[in-house]
């Protein structure tokens, strides 16, 4: 019995795998996969009837399906912290909101976003179970709700505050999620079948535009988006509409601004990162291994040679200016980061345009 998570390897996985079942045996044996893998009580993944589920409401949709809240009427599992207790038990919270998510396309390809699941155990607990709508026999999983909003509304939020040591914390734990993503050959992207793709348009790769094609390099390019977005704390090309015009732009090189300030060796990652030609980017190893050194030099507001001083001073002289830029953003409507197809014609070989080589800067 391991006191710490209140649980027994030898005995506990194999008790949750009886008792129950989702009356589909490729479901059931899903769960029962990663039920034999737990090791500990609350990363536990559950089969959890629908009817436990209370007010269920839409939240969000798209290309990647639709989102939902709800109350979990048997609520979490938790491990009590009692000082005086000599061991720890097995328990659940009270009623708490889940996020359920849907996923279009067959039940194959739900269990395929399923095993994902299990690559971020040992970060946080992202999953707690599967359910099945009773109403439409439609699969979900069922989520931790994450009530502070996607990465777009934390940077609007909080922009001021963040300094770009917090920036880079940020940016670390999302290319170590990557990794994991990576390293089982899995591309985090919005869920396509046949030729259609769907996403947000700036942080789609241009190959992908035309070709509807997704390859690990595609998600590189994603991540590069992001840097600029962190940069900036506003949506990539904001200004325009998120249209063919904006597509053809993109393909032809156009890529979003950098806040001022910004340190050139953020921005040459980030453009590396958004390449036009997939072979020239950096892949998830390297720009963690980036990422972590800046944050490491910062962390410990100490340079060891000249490479780390011209570091520091560089993101030092970054965090001065964060207060002075500006974080409106005039017309501009959420619904413009809600996944839709994407399917676009007359689009050229993607190019680094002349003016795209250049870092773009906004004061």
């Amino acid at each position: 019995m391991s006191i710490y998570y209140a649980w027994c390897q030898t005995c506990d996985p194999l008790k949750t795998t009886q008792a129950w079942t989702s009356g589909n045996k490729d479901v059931d044996d899903c769960i029962k996969k990663f039920q034999l893998k737990a090791t500990s009580y609350k990363n536990v993944i559950e089969w959890i009837p629908f009817n436990k589920l209370d007010n269920v409401q839409k939240i969000g949709e798209g290309g990647f399906g639709s989102v939902f809240s709800a109350t979990w009427l048997d609520g979490k599992r938790a491990v009590p912290k009692d000082e005086w207790a000599l061991t720890l038990t097995q328990s659940r919270t009270p009623s708490c909101v889940v996020a359920l998510k849907t996923l279009p396309g067959s039940q194959k390809n739900f269990l395929k976003e399923v095993e994902i699941i299990h690559l971020f155990y040992n970060i946080e607990k992202l999953v707690y179970g599967i359910t099945q709508n009773t109403t439409n026999d439609e699969y979900l999983m069922v989520f931790q709700y994450a009530n502070k909003g996607s990465l777009h509304e934390f940077l609007l939020s909080n922009f001021r505050e963040l300094n770009w040591k917090s920036k880079l914390k940020q940016l670390v734990d999302i290319s170590k999620n990557l990794i994991k993503l990576h390293e089982a050959e899995y591309i985090h992207r919005d869920f396509h079948s046949d030729d259609s793709i769907y996403g947000v348009l700036p942080y789609v790769a241009p190959e992908v535009l035309i070709e509807r094609l997704y390859t690990l390099a595609s998600d590189i390019y994603s991540f590069g988006i992001i840097m600029t977005e962190v940069s900036t704390g506003k949506p990539p090309h904001y200004k325009v509409e998120y249209d063919e015009i904006l597509a053809i732009k993109i393909c032809n090189g156009l890529r979003p601004e950098f806040a001022k300030g910004t340190p050139e060796c953020y921005i040459q990652l980030a453009n590396k990162c958004m390449e036009a030609n997939p072979s020239n980017r950096p892949n998830a190893y390297d720009i963690r291994k980036n990422l972590l050194e800046w944050f490491n030099i910062l962390d410990r507001d100490v340079a060891y040679d000249k490479n780390e001083l011209t570091i520091l001073k560089a993101f030092k002289s970054a965090d001065e200016i964060i207060p002075t830029l500006s974080t409106e953003l005039p017309d501009y409507s959420k619904d413009k980061l809600t996944s839709k197809l994407l399917n676009f014609k007359n689009l050229s070989e993607p190019i680094n345009s002349s003016s795209a080589e250049l870092p773009k800067i906004y004061g």
